[in-house]
């Protein structure tokens, strides 16, 4: 297993092409777009490769390789390999589930589903999108994302590098009342003509479909960019399934997601 350099890591985008999953924070992290670590089994012509963000999402691609596999099961026992020091893997390989499976006390097993957006789903989209009485909504700027702090999305360190570089490569909207944010709406990582969604509400403001006008707003910004909003929860949180829906997004795609600490203590 080798560390491939950020000028080497477009070499495993086929790779990623061909599984046919569509993670768009895995795939910025692949062109360059956001941070990571990417490991292949060769660096010149790789068949197998794992990509893992400096936060901890990862994602297994390629042809299954019996030594990559052992190598990467020997990376997750000792420290010192990846950046981030707990792991969040979308969709690992039956063989790597059943693996995981074995382990006491490894982390947490649990489901998430993808939706895409559907236009012809989204009836609201023929009508303004209009702030609530005593309430603004304001496009997300340098003055702004300090304010956003409370929601512990850090977005200026855990999915961009920086506040510049959410302003320049991302995007997002918020609604504001006395000057203070209630909802937020902006894009976890945007590549391969997809937006990320990530939603927050104030827990005071919730339940009054706030979260619902911001990310109204947000879907129109991207499709003005020319980017399809693709949704991401976990199957059990029933309330952002059902904003989703309510929006548009359908077709949903299940799949499995591990999180455990590494090293790994067996």
């Amino acid at each position: 297993m080798v560390e491939l350099q950020p000028d080497d890591f477009l070499r495993v985008l086929p790779l990623y092409r061909s599984a046919g999953k569509s993670f768009p924070l895995i795939s910025a992290v692949i062109q360059n777009k956001q941070r990571g670590q990417i490991f292949a089994d060769t660096r010149e012509n790789p068949r197998a490769a794992i990509i893992v963000t400096n936060f901890g999402f990862m994602f297994l691609t390629g042809e299954e390789c019996e030594s990559f596999d052992d190598e990467l099961a020997r990376v997750f026992t000792t420290s010192g390999k990846f950046k981030p020091s707990y792991l969040l893997w979308y969709s690992p390989p039956e063989g790597w589930q059943a693996r995981l499976d074995s382990i006491p006390d490894l982390g947490r097993r649990r489901e998430r589903v993808r939706l895409d957006f559907r236009p012809d789903q989204a009836g609201w989209l023929g009508e303004p999108v209009d702030s609530p009485a005593g309430f603004e909504l304001k496009d997300l700027s340098s003055e702004l994302i300090p304010k956003t702090e409370k929601f512990g999305v850090k977005l200026d360190s855990r999915f961009w590098g920086s506040t510049a570089d959410f302003l320049k490569n991302g995007f997002g909207v918020c609604l504001m009342r006395d000057h203070e944010i209630v909802s937020v709406c902006y894009a976890a990582a945007v590549a391969d003509g997809l937006a990320e969604v990530d939603v927050a509400t104030d827990e005071e403001f919730r339940g009054r479909g706030f979260a619902g006008v911001v990310t109204r707003e947000f879907i129109r910004q991207c499709l003005d960019r020319g980017l399809a909003p693709t949704w991401d929860c976990f199957t059990y949180n029933t309330s952002s399934l059902k904003l989703a829906k309510s929006l548009g997004f359908a077709g949903e795609a299940r799949y499995p997601f591990y999180s455990f600490n590494v090293p790994i203590k067996s």
